[in-house]
This record gives C-alpha cells, sequence and structure tokens, in this order.
C-alpha cells in the first residue's frame, strides 16, 4: 500500500504540474460536489486520491499514465472507478475512456458497490457515445475460452445488485439509438428479468416505449416477455391502453393473449376492466377464445368484469364476437344481466335487453335463486321509483317478476318489502368491482358520504333559495323603475320609455327578463324540492343553482347596459362604470372555470361522454377537410377564370 500511495502522491503532481502548463484545461469548480455524489469525501488525509478524481472528471489523463498497473485500486469509498467518476461528470469524453482503457483494460468490467459497470453507468446517465466507445473496446479483448462468449457479451450481460443489464438502464432512459446498439451486439440474450421480476421489454412496454418495444421485437430471436406477479408485456401494453404496441407484440406471438398473471387474469380482462374498447377489439380480433377464461378468485370472466364497470360497448362488443361466452357466470353464479343490473343506466339495459342471447338471462337464477330482476327490484326499490323495474319488466315480457328465490321472495316482493340479505350482496359487490357500480348505474347507495353531502346540501338550500328570490325582486322591480324614465306627452306614446329605441336600452331590458326568470325558475325548484321526496328529485338543486348563477349574470349585463343608457352623454364615465361592472366575468372565469372541470373530472361518465363528443369532432374535421379543400380549389378557379376573362376583356377594349 505504501508503494501505490508513492505512485498517487507522484500523480497527483504531474496533475497539478500538468494542469498548470495546460492552458486550455479548466478545472470545474462543482467537482467537489461530483466527488461527494458518488460517495468520494474529500479530507486531508486524501488529498492525493482527492486530486487524481478532479483529473478524472475534467478528462486529464496525463496523471494515470504513471500508475497504469494500479488504476484498479483507486476507488471511491462506493468503490467506483476513475472510469465511473468520468461517465458521470459533466465533462465526460470518449477520448478520456478510451485512454484510460488502454492503459488499464481491467477497469472495463470492474464494478462498484452497486454492481454496476461503467457500461451499466453510462446508459444510465444516455452516454450513448461512451457506450460505443465501451463495447468497441471490449471486442479487443481476447475471449474467455472458460465462459464460452466474448468479452462484449459478458459485458453486455453482467447484472447489477438489483438485477439489472445495461438494456434495463437504456429502456428506462428511453434512447431508442442506444438500445439498438445493445441488442444488435447480442441478438441471441433473451434479455431475463431483475430482481423486481422486470425484463427489459416488459419495462418499455409499461413505460410506451413504442419504439424500443419494436427495436427488441425486430432484432432479438428469443426475447423475454415476462414481468412482475406473472404479467407480460401484453398485460403491459393493454394496461397502458397502447393499441400499437398491444398490436406488435401480437404480431409477434400471439399466444400471448391467453397468458394469465398471478390473479388468473389475461389481458383481455384488464382491456374490459378498465374499459378500453379499441384495445379489446384488437384481442377478441386476434383470439376469441380468451373470453372464456374465468379468475382464480371469483371466477370472473372479460365479459363479466365488463358488466360490472358498466361498460356496456364492450360488453356488446364481447358479445358480438363470441356469443356463447353470455351463460358463463362466476363463484355465485351470478351472470352478465346480474351485474348489469347494478352497474347500467336505465337507457342502457333496455338497450342490452334488445338482444336476444342476453335477454334469456332475466330467467337465470344464482346460488340463492336471485334472478336478475331480483337484483333490479332491490335496486330500484332504493329509488323509490317503480319505472325502471316496469320498464324492463315490460320489455322482457314474461313471467319473469313472480320469479322466486330460496326465500320464496318474489320479484314484486322484493321491490314492496325489500330483500335485505341481496342487498347486502349488492353493497359488498359495489366494494369489491370499484367505481362502475351504483354511481352510474339505476341503484342507488346511501352511505356516510352521501348522508353528508344530503345535510350540506339542505343547508346550502336555504341560502340559495334566498339569494334567487332577492335577484327575482330586483330584476322585478327594475322592468318597472326603466331607466330614463316615461314619457309624459299627452298621445297614444304617453307612459312609454323614452329610451325604448336606444340599443343599451333594449338590451337592459331582454337581460332583466332573463334574469328574473332565471331566478323565479331556480326558487320553483327550491320549493319543489322542499315538498317532493328529495333523493328523487335532487339533480333540481344543482339546476337551480346553475339557473340562480345564469341570473346573477344576466343581472349584472342588464345593470351595465341600463347604465350606458343613461350615461352615453358622458361617455368617459360610461365606460369606467360598464368596466367595473363586468369584472364580474372574471371572477365568474376564473372559479367557475375550475367548478366546471372539477365537475367534468368527478363524473366518469361525463368524461366518457366528452372524450366520445371530442372524437366525433375530430372526425367531422377529417370529413370536412377534404370537401373544404375541393370547394377551395373550385373556387380559386373560378375566380382565376374571372380574372382571365377581365384581363381578355381590356385586351379587346383597347
Amino acid at each position: 500500500m505504501g508503494c501505490i500511495s508513492n505512485l498517487i502522491k507522484k500523480a497527483s503532481r504531474k496533475s497539478n504540474i500538468t494542469s498548470e502548463k495546460a492552458s486550455n484545461v479548466e478545472i470545474n469548480q462543482n467537482n467537489d460536489e461530483e466527488i461527494n455524489s458518488l460517495g468520494f469525501t474529500s479530507n486531508p488525509n486524501n488529498d492525493n486520491s482527492d486530486q487524481l478524481f478532479k483529473s478524472a472528471a475534467n478528462g486529464i489523463i496525463e496523471p494515470f499514465n504513471i500508475i497504469a498497473e494500479q488504476l484498479h485500486l483507486i476507488v471511491t469509498p462506493l468503490k467506483n472507478t476513475v472510469l465511473h467518476f468520468n461517465i458521470t461528470s459533466e465533462k465526460a469524453s470518449v477520448q478520456f475512456v478510451e485512454k484510460i482503457l488502454y492503459i488499464c483494460p481491467s477497469l472495463l468490467l470492474q464494478v462498484n458497490a452497486q454492481g454496476d459497470t461503467p457500461l451499466h453507468v453510462a446508459a444510465k446517465f444516455g452516454r450513448r457515445d461512451i457506450v460505443r466507445a465501451l463495447i468497441k473496446n471490449a471486442k479487443k479483448q481476447p475471449e474467455d475460452l472458460e465462459n464460452g462468449i466474448g468479452v462484449t457479451r459478458q459485458m453486455l450481460r453482467m447484472t447489477n445488485n438489483k438485477g439489472n443489464t445495461a438494456l434495463h438502464e437504456a429502456i428506462r432512459h428511453k434512447s431508442v439509438r442506444m438500445v439498438k446498439i445493445l441488442v444488435k451486439e447480442d441478438p441471441d440474450f433473451s434479455h431475463p428479468a431483475n430482481n423486481c421480476g422486470e425484463t427489459p421489454l416488459y419495462i418499455a412496454t409499461e413505460n410506451g416505449f413504442l419504439d424500443g418495444v419494436v427495436q427488441m421485437l425486430e432484432t432479438c430471436t428469443s426475447v423475454t416477455h415476462e414481468g412482475p406477479n406473472g404479467k407480460t408485456a401484453l398485460h403491459a401494453a393493454v394496461r397502458t391502453n397502447s393499441r400499437g404496441l398491444t398490436r406488435k407484440l401480437l404480431e409477434k406471438k400471439e399466444s400471448l393473449i391467453k397468458e394469465i398473471d398471478d390473479y388468473g387474469w389475461t389481458p383481455l380482462h384488464y382491456a374490459a376492466y378498465y374499459g378500453y374498447r379499441r384495445v379489446t377489439s384488437i384481442l377478441l380480433e386476434c383470439d376469441k377464445s380468451a373470453t372464456c377464461i374465468a379468475d382464480k378468485s371469483r371466477k370472473m370472466t372479460p365479459l363479466l368484469l365488463a358488466a360490472s364497470q358498466g361498460y356496456i360497448d364492450i360488453i356488446k362488443e364481447i358479445i358480438s364476437y363470441c356469443p356463447e361466452c353470455y351463460e358463463l357466470v362466476d363463484d355465485r353464479e351470478w351472470n352478465a344481466l346480474h351485474f348489469a343490473m347494478v352497474s347500467l343506466s336505465k337507457k342502457e339495459l333496455c338497450s342490452l335487453l334488445g338482444n336476444p342471447s342476453i335477454k334469456k338471462l332475466v330467467h337465470e337464477k344464482d346460488a340463492k335463486g336471485n334472478t336478475p330482476l331480483h337484483v333490479l327490484a332491490t335496486c330500484t326499490r332504493s329509488m323509490d321509483s317503480k319505472d325502471p323495474l316496469s320498464d324492463i319488466i315490460d320489455q322482457v315480457r314474461g313471467d319473469g317478476s313472480r320469479a322466486v328465490n330460496k326465500q320464496n321472495i318474489s320479484v314484486e316482493d322484493a321491490f314492496d318489502y325489500g330483500c335485505p340479505e341481496l342487498k347486502q350482496e349488492i353493497l359488498a359487490l359495489s366494494e369489491d368491482t370499484a367505481n362502475g357500480l351504483y354511481s352510474r348505474g339505476v341503484i342507488y347507495k346511501r352511505d356516510k358520504h352521501y348522508d353528508e353531502y344530503l345535510s350540506n346540501v339542505k343547508e346550502a338550500k336555504e341560502s340559495h333559495t334566498v339569494a334567487a328570490a332577492l335577484i327575482a325582486t330586483v330584476t322585478f322591480a327594475a322592468a318597472f323603475t326603466l331607466p330614463g324614465g316615461y314619457k309624459n306627452e299627452e298621445g297614444k306614446n304617453q307612459g312609454t320609455a323614452i329610451l325604448s329605441r336606444n340599443s343599451a336600452f333594449q338590451t337592459f331590458v331582454i337581460t332583466d327578463a332573463i334574469a328574473m326568470v332565471f331566478s323565479l325558475s331556480a326558487v320553483f325548484m327550491y320549493f319543489i324540492t322542499s315538498i317532493e321526496r328529495f333523493k328523487k328529485y335532487i339533480y333540481l338543486f344543482e339546476l337551480g343553482s346553475w339557473f340562480t348563477v345564469v341570473a346573477m349574470g344576466a343581472m349584472v349585463i342588464a345593470f351595465v347596459a341600463g347604465t350606458y343608457a343613461v350615461l352615453a352623454t358622458a361617455l368617459w364615465l360610461a365606460i369606467v362604470t360598464c368596466f367595473i361592472g363586468l369584472s364580474f366575468f372574471l371572477c365568474f372565469l376564473t372559479v367557475g372555470y375550475r367548478m366546471i372541470l372539477h365537475m367534468i373530472k368527478g363524473d366518469p361518465g361525463l368524461m366518457y361522454k366528452m372524450r366520445k363528443l371530442m372524437y366525433k369532432i375530430r372526425k367531422l374535421k377529417r370529413k370536412i377537410g377534404p370537401i373544404k379543400d375541393y370547394l377551395m380549389r373550385k373556387l380559386a378557379i373560378k375566380i382565376s377564370e374571372k380574372s382571365l376573362q377581365e384581363e381578355i376583356g381590356t385586351a379587346y377594349a383597347i
């Protein structure tokens, strides 16, 4: 060790001399921070080594020529070599890497405390040129006859303490070129999973890295698809709702569609559960037999999952591809229609029952003898409305309402007297199968959150009623105390408004009428909710709140227009008053915009409708685009022809 210490001292003196003489080398002032970040702490007893690592960070090679044979022994407390240090520094250079490996080739495969080789570090930091240089240098090394592979492949296959290869790190950096370099050098390697069970292909798919996935699938001969918890790359592609990734993986290996994870879920289960209709279609086009695979815990098929979550489009899609799967049931013998009665709206249920296969399920009983109509009766009873029940019974046109379960309870009895056991089962089901239930469907869920909401609404309703009544009173009075006064001259116009022909006055009258009507309508809605069964007409409170907001806006416009009408002679005063009055809408835009956005985000059904509307608008634009271009070309031709005719006419006239 004394010999090594002397060599380090000589090298550090060489470093000082070199750095003083080399005018083109600038020592980075932040090297101490870089050294500390890699685990090297400067102290009085370590000044010589500190100077060497500063030289490495700045790409200065001269000090290391003296200690080439002992260079592999010079490491930080975290076992980083000077090569690791240079690659992570801001001044990382290919020239330094090539020269340091020339004088000390063993640094190529030397690992730090985390098990990272220089290649791991280069891939992690996105140093593509250095990755090339490391591979180029590895090809120059003699082949190891014991392991039967060259140094290049040995380096590419080395894993760190987390089980990651350099390709794992490159995938996370999302560098297509780096991925291409690494897989091209070892196309026969399967690239297995790390300690977390993640393969490079799975990580790329999970992160939506389509180019990286394509590069691996096209270059590697037998790439591994596995992921954590028994999942495959196709599971990850479906969960990211990526049609491109799903298609690419199925083109390479169709059998992935039937692979199940530790829970027994296939990729189709995830597509049905999350409501990804287009991805579902791609999977069904590849292999429809996956619709019959049930999970391990509750024997849920993709159709049952879609029905439990209330995705009517996916239910229809699965049945259209695989009609025979509609009869499959879960471990309680609930079929798709049992779930649909809980999760779908009245309109969606009527649409679904238009399918003859689904219609047959109305009379099918579960393990306790409950038909789907028993479930519907239990749901609609909580709504204090028999409309959905009667409509569905009329549509099926059978004696389904007379069916009894094992407790001898008919559908009519379930509605009239209730079925507590079934209700508890449905409540438990809603906890199990997540958001689709209750929030969108015909069932009405009373829980502590809803009770709190009711209490808050009752308190807010009083203040809302007062506000709406006040607006109605003010606007009603304003209609008979018109700005500008009335005409006093005798004649047919006596008693009429003086400013009746003024545009601002006309705006005042119209907006005042709007404010009065909307505020009175809001008062009426609040009145209805106080005398009728509240939970049935809860939407009236929300509608009344919006009517009150509209009335406020109309009243502000009426004030601004009326003020402008009587101050027309003092224009500056009228403009200032209007500006102050209209500042109300600035407040409305800042607060109201957030409120509307929050309302849309909080309603999955409304979000779905908004996305559907935007899709239709984009589709309409694509259709209109060619027509617009065609009309513009025709118009341009007509204009050019007309211009030409005018020029010819002018020439003849001359």
